[in-house]
C-alpha cells in the first residue's frame, strides 16, 4: 500500500511523542528514587547495620530550650529559614548574641543533629571506627552582635563531613521525619534547639 507524505509525518510525530513520554517518565522515576532512603515518620529507634558504628551521645542532660534563651548575662537567638526542609537542599542556621554582653561558648561545632524517635531524640551521626568520639570544642569569647552561620546540605555525606578532623558517618540513612539542630556550647547556659520536618 502506498503511503502519503502526510501519513509519514503523522506516524513520525506519534513516535516522537511516545518516545518523549517514556523519557519524561524515566526521569520522574529516577528523581523519585533520589529522596531520603531511611525510615519514615517516628521510628522506634535508629538502627545501624554497621556493627562498628558508635552513635554520638549528647553532652547535655538539661531540657533543650526553644530558639531564644537568656543565659550568661546576655541573650542568644537561633534562627532558621523555615520549619520544613527538602532532602538534598541546603539548610541555613544562624546563632546570634543579640544581648549586650560577651559570653563564653565552646565553638562552632558544639552542636547535635538529632532525629525524633520512640526512644527520644538521637543524633544521626556516629563514628564508624568502633570507638566513641567527641566533637571538637574550645572556649572562646562570643561578643555581643557576633554570629555563627551554618549552611548544611541535608544529605548524609554533607552532614557527616561538616565537622572537621573527625571521621563521622550518618547511619541509618535520613528518612522523612522530625529533626532538630541543637547548639549546646553556651557555657553556663542551656542548649538551644530548632526543629524542622525533613521531606523528600
Amino acid at each position: 500500500m502506498e503511503r502519503t507524505r502526510r501519513d509519514l509525518l503523522t506516524t513520525s510525530a506519534a513516535t516522537l511523542s511516545a518516545a518523549g513520554a517514556v523519557g519524561v517518565a524515566g526521569c520522574l522515576d529516577f528523581a523519585a528514587g533520589d529522596g531520603p532512603q531511611g525510615p519514615e515518620g517516628v521510628p522506634a529507634t535508629l538502627t545501624c547495620e554497621d556493627e562498628a558504628f558508635v552513635r554520638l551521645t549528647p553532652p547535655f542532660e538539661e531540657p533543650v530550650e526553644g530558639t531564644v534563651v537568656d543565659a550568661a548575662g546576655t541573650r542568644f537567638e537561633l534562627a532558621t529559614e523555615g520549619n520544613a526542609e527538602t532532602y538534598g537542599q541546603s539548610m541555613r542556621l544562624v546563632l546570634r548574641n543579640t544581648g549586650d554582653e560577651a559570653a563564653t561558648i565552646l565553638g562552632k561545632h558544639a552542636y547535635s543533629f538529632q532525629r525524633r524517635t520512640g526512644e527520644g531524640w538521637l543524633d544521626v551521626r556516629g563514628s564508624p571506627t568502633g570507638e566513641a568520639v567527641s566533637l571538637p570544642s574550645a572556649e572562646e569569647s562570643f561578643d555581643a552582635g557576633r554570629a555563627f552561620i551554618w549552611s548544611i546540605d541535608l544529605e548524609e555525606a554533607a552532614i557527616a563531613s561538616a565537622v572537621p578532623d573527625r571521621e563521622l558517618t550518618v547511619c541509618p540513612p535520613l528518612g522523612s521525619g522530625t529533626y532538630r539542630f541543637v547548639y549546646w556550647g553556651i557555657q553556663d547556659g542551656p542548649p538551644l534547639g530548632a526543629e524542622f520536618e525533613l521531606v523528600g
